[in-house]
Parts: structure tokens; C-alpha cells; sequence
């Protein structure tokens, strides 16, 4: 008796589990949302069965692997009385190719392609092959926790489908392999590292801050500001180190005239630490509507300012309004050398430059030179790291202000 009808009904069994597990995956989840609050029903059981998806992917893998068993012994005992010994290598020939392309391959192509509509139609009935499938389902699942627990292994949480590794990964493959832009890559790899970036790495250092007594009136804070091109402001008691508050642009215009000083201005002071994760930073920003933190070390001392545009610029790059100047990090100038300002970044100019500064417990350029001479240098002072010479163009009795940097041949790359 022939049993071709059951090989093929087996091959339609794989076409449906294939589609199903791809359609599971790949399902617009934000959309069946929406058909869910609409009243789909279908829609509200995916989603409630995506929460813990192993069910579904286990019945619709063990679906396919019974239905390519079933499929090969139903040829090979067709063949069996025409081809006797040879019909199992036969059945295995004909049947691999058919259940790979037909089976798998073009029905998870098109279900990768119209996967939220087509689970609305294959989720019941992956649901009802789950109910009957469920002894074989239970066992492959104990089989496996067994096994990666003898192993020290832990069981693999299914709903992380892609892990961050794994779509940074996929962000830096080439335009054409990936459905994003160059740009749009680079954007989401940089919200992926804002939870690596701490605000002492984006913060505006305490020297280079414009502060004003609150016992200042608001005709002399309003040149500071213009002159600044700032928005904001952080106002002191007694000495710098004491903030007490922040007077916006706004306040003075529009209540600055009725204010005798600035203390009848300003705001409380938002205070983060220096090691604050700015992915943080973001979210309470956004919550308690403020644009602008000043940062503590861990003895209480401030050390800075943080605004909102310093934590988007992390994301978008150096935001610049028409009345303020751009200054680049880093130049190129005659005879090979580079002249940067001491506060640039090192990680920005290796990567901008194609470089590799050294960098240990410090951010900046200035970073690196105190860290080498373990004191303030003179302009003109010069000094090797390896790979490049560094020349201290201006400094002052606290700090370094510009430095060139002269790349020793084989050290850089400029046009990379």
C-alpha cells in the first residue's frame, strides 16, 4: 500500500510549523497590541503566550523535526518493495531537498515577510498541535534543563531572541546587508553606550563654569549670560563651592526687573554624583523637567555642571545654536602635528583620528599630561607618550588649556 499521501501530508505539517515558529518571532508585537486593545482575541493570546514563548517554539520544532521522521519512513516503506536495501538512501536523496526548500526555507521567508497578519491565522492551530504534542514538548524541555544543569549552565531565557552583543553586531554590517542607515546604526550604538558613560565624562568642569554671587543683581547677571551664550546659570553663597541654586535666561527676563538680586530668581539645584550613569541622568531629567544637574564628587564638593543637551549630544553629536561658536577638538595643522584643546576627549580623538592615546584612570587630553609629569607643565613644555610627542601650547598656574600632538609615523591615520 502506498504511503505517498502521508509523506506529503507530512510535508504540509512542515510548511505550517515553519511558518508558524518564524511568524511567532517575527510578529509586530506593538501592532497586535493595538489589535489586542481593538478586541482581538487571537492578538491578546499571542501576546500572552509571547511572555513565556517556549511552548510554542518547542511544539513547532518538535512539530517539524516528527513530521521530517514521518515523512522519511512512509517513502522508504513505499520504495521498500521496488528498491529493497537502497530505498532508505532514496527516501533521504529525494526527500532532504524537498523538506529543506519547500518545508522550511520559502515558508519562513514568506512568514518572516507577513508574520503579524499570517499569526493571527496559524497561532490557534500551533496552539491545538501544542495541546497534543504536550508529552513530547514536557520531556524535550526537562531534558534540556537537566542537561545545562548538570553542566553548571543556566536555561536560556527565550524571550531574549537577540542579545545587545548581537544587535550591535548586526548594526555594523554593511547598508545594503542591514534594513538601517549608516546613520541610524550609529545613533542607536550610541544610546546603547549611554549606560557605559558616566556624567563625569560629559560633564562641564567647575573651571570652566560662569557662576555669579546670589547677592548679584539681575542687570549685572544679564551680560554674564549674553556674553556666555548660556541658558543657565549657577548661583553661590559666600564662595563658589557653595551652590545654591540655578537662574535661568527666562527668570531674568521676565522677572528680572521687579527682583532686587539673584537669590529672588533662582531654582534649588538639581545635585547628581560624578559616577551617575547619564542613561539615568535622562530619565530623571525627563521627569522632574530639569535641563540642568550640578555634580558632586564623593566629599560633597562640586565639580561641575551636566545640562540635557551635553547627555543628547552623546547621542545626536556637538549641538551648536547661531551664536555659538564650534570650536573643533582637534586640528590638523602644518608639518603633520595636531593642535586640540586639553579638554577634547581621548576616546573622541582616537577614534576621530584613527589614534591610540594611551588612557588609564582619566578622560581628557590635560588628563593625560598631568598623569605623565604629575605636575602643571610650562607653555612649551614637551614630552613623549608612546607613539606621539606632545607640546603644551597654553596652560595656566591651575591647568592646561592646548596642547599639539605629533603622531609618530605608523601611529595614526589621519585620512582613516
Amino acid at each position: 500500500m502506498s504511503l505517498l499521501w502521508l509523506a506529503g501530508l507530512c510535508l504540509l505539517l512542515t510548511m505550517f510549523f515553519s511558518a508558524a515558529e518564524m511568524a511567532f518571532i517575527a510578529a509586530n508585537r506593538l501592532r497586535l497590541r493595538h489589535l489586542a486593545e481593538e478586541g482581538s482575541s487571537t492578538a491578546a493570546l499571542y501576546l500572552e503566550a509571547f511572555r513565556q514563548p517556549e511552548r510554542a517554539l518547542s511544539t513547532a520544532m518538535i512539530g517539524v523535526t516528527m513530521s521530517h521522521i514521518v515523512a522519511g519512513s512512509a517513502l522508504t516503506w513505499t520504495l521498500l518493495p521496488v528498491l529493497g536495501a537502497w530505498a532508505p538512501v532514496l527516501a533521504t536523496i529525494l526527500l532532504t531537498p524537498v523538506m529543506l526548500v519547500f518545508g522550511e526555507i520559502i515558508p519562513k521567508a514568506i512568514a518572516r515577510e507577513w508574520a503579524t497578519s499570517l499569526i493571527l491565522t496559524l497561532y490557534r492551530p500551533l496552539t491545538w498541535a501544542a495541546s497534543l504534542l504536550v508529552p513530547f514538548v514536557a520531556f524535550a524541555n526537562f531534558v534540556v534543563g537537566a542537561i545545562l544543569r548538570t553542566f553548571g549552565g543556566r536555561e536560556l531565557d527565550m524571550r531574549s531572541f537577540v542579545s545587545r552583543e548581537e544587535l550591535k553586531a548586526l548594526l555594523q554590517m554593511q547598508p545594503d546587508e542591514a534594513d538601517v542607515t549608516t546613520h541610524e546604526a550609529q545613533l542607536i550604538d550610541k544610546i546603547f553606550d549611554l549606560g557605559d558613560t558616566t556624567v563625569r565624562e560629559v560633564m562641564v568642569p567647575l573651571v570652566e563654569v560662569a557662576t555669579l554671587p546670589d547677592t548679584a543683581s539681575p542687570r549685572v547677571a544679564t551680560p554674564v549670560v549674553i556674553g556666555r551664550g548660556v541658558s543657565r546659570i549657577p548661583i553661590y553663597v559666600q564662595r563658589e563651592t557653595n551652590i545654591v541654586g540655578v537662574v535661568g535666561a527666562k527668570d531674568l527676563l521676565r522677572r528680572g526687573t521687579a527682583a532686587g538680586t539673584l537669590d529672588e530668581l533662582k531654582h534649588p539645584p538639581y545635585y547628581v554624583p560624578e559616577t551617575k550613569r547619564i542613561d539615568d541622568l535622562l530619565r530623571e531629567m525627563q521627569r522632574d523637567r530639569t535641563h540642568m544637574a550640578v555634580v558632586v564628587d564623593e566629599y560633597g564638593g562640586w565639580t561641575g555642571v551636566v545640562t540635557l543637551e551635553d547627555v543628547l549630544e552623546q547621542i545626536v553629536g556637538d549641538i551648536h545654536d547661531e551664536h555659538e561658536r564650534a570650536p573643533a577638538a582637534a586640528g590638523r595643522v602644518p608639518a603633520g602635528s595636531y593642535r586640540g584643546a586639553a579638554r577634547a576627549h581621548i576616546d573622541g580623538l582616537n577614534e576621530a583620528f584613527d589614534w591610540a592615546l594611551p588612557k588609564r584612570d582619566y578622560e581628557t587630553v590635560a588628563g593625560l599630561v598631568l598623569a605623565t609629569l604629575h605636575r602643571i607643565p610650562r607653555p612649551g613644555e614637551v614630552f613623549q607618550v608612546p607613539g606621539y610627542a606632545i607640546t603644551v601650547l597654553e596652560a595656566d598656574t591651575r591647568r592646561v588649556v592646548a596642547v599639539k600632538i605629533v603622531p609618530a609615523t605608523g601611529a595614526s591615520n589621519p585620512g582613516g
